[in-house]
């Protein structure tokens, strides 16, 4: 009878958490690694460990050579998966280690290379992701690529409601990766020729600019926002108002209005405001500092038909 592979998984992130109850349900999980500080993902590990005995380390990043060593030698894992984790892996335990490391990658390789590949799929409105599971190498996201499986799109899809697709997508793949690596799969090198790297969303990235952006454009990125950011920034008389979900409204605007000037505020058609290219844009729910609400309740602050948002 052949034995049940021993992994141990370092994560920070609750995409993480189906594949570990499956793993743990399977007998395979032998320990567990999550950063100091990141306390939403510690509380759950800390309640799987004292269920099921699996140990968990709190992991530091200036001991994280140390205690990568003392986890391999402790529980003899024969393969350590990253998901989400924040670090790169030393080279040097790399090197002592060959074939041991793998990366979950929730994002397509090598063409959605970085820290954050769920916004940048929503954002940039393509048509699927998926997990690239790959070798760890001393360089990010670069390793060969040993399993990748495909999910598809939809134009709903929320930041939050595609993390959770992933994760399941996570735990799912799980029985075939363990069959390729028990077979000393070696995997396919990346193309980088098809190689983008995209840095972790920053403040810029998060704003909208109702003079660039079309309605279309907009609306990906309140989606990409939203539940993480509480939505896409933007700014009236300068309150901070933060787009959580919007519809594009299939008409031509012909008003010689700028882009960012409001058409509509009214509970009948709701907040509507004009975006580049001619196209409109309803603000369904928004969230400020005083709460979420529907957007055409922003009356009650001041705006009216004809206010302008500002671009940010």
């Amino acid at each position: 009878m052949m034995t049940a592979s021993k992994i141990a998984v370092l994560c920070n992130n609750r995409m993480a958490i189906p594949a570990l109850q499956a793993l743990a349900s399977q007998g395979r999980l032998c320990a567990l690694g999550v950063p100091e500080a990141n306390t939403d993902v510690i509380d759950f590990c800390l309640m799987l460990s004292k269920q099921s005995g699996i140990p968990l380390l709190i992991i530091k990043k200036e001991k994280l050579s140390t205690q990568l060593e003392e986890l391999i030698t402790k529980t003899n894992t024969q393969f350590v998966f990253t998901m989400t984790f924040p670090w790169m892996i030393p080279a040097e335990v790399l090197h002592k280690y060959q074939g041991k490391f793998y990366n979950f990658h929730y994002g397509l390789l090598p063409e959605m290379r970085g820290a954050d590949p769920v916004f940048e799929s929503i954002r940039s409105g393509a048509k699927e992701t998926g997990i690239t599971v790959h070798a760890i190498e001393n360089k990010i996201d670069k390793g060969a690529i040993i399993l990748k499986k495909i999910l598809p799109l939809s134009i709903n899809m929320t930041h939050g409601v595609l993390c959770t697709n992933l994760s399941w997508l996570g735990a799912n793949l799980l029985s075939e990766l363990l069959i390729l690596l028990k077979n000393n799969s070696k995997g396919i090198k990346q193309d980088e020729g098809n190689a983008k790297y995209f840095t972790k969303p920053a403040a810029a990235d998060v704003c909208i600019s109702w003079q660039k952006h079309d309605a279309k454009t907009i609306e990906a990125l309140s989606r990409a926002c939203n539940p993480w950011n509480k939505g896409a920034y933007t700014q009236w008389n300068g309150w901070n108002i933060r787009v959580v979900e919007a519809t594009v409204i299939n008409e031509t605007s012909h008003q010689s209005d700028i882009p960012g000037t409001i058409l509509s505020l009214d509970e009948d058609n709701g907040l509507i405001v004009k975006c580049n290219n001619e196209t409109q844009l309803r603000l369904d729910i928004i969230y400020t500092d005083e709460g979420f609400m529907s957007g055409h309740k922003l009356f009650a602050f001041g705006m009216k038909k004809g206010s302008r948002f500002v671009n940010l």
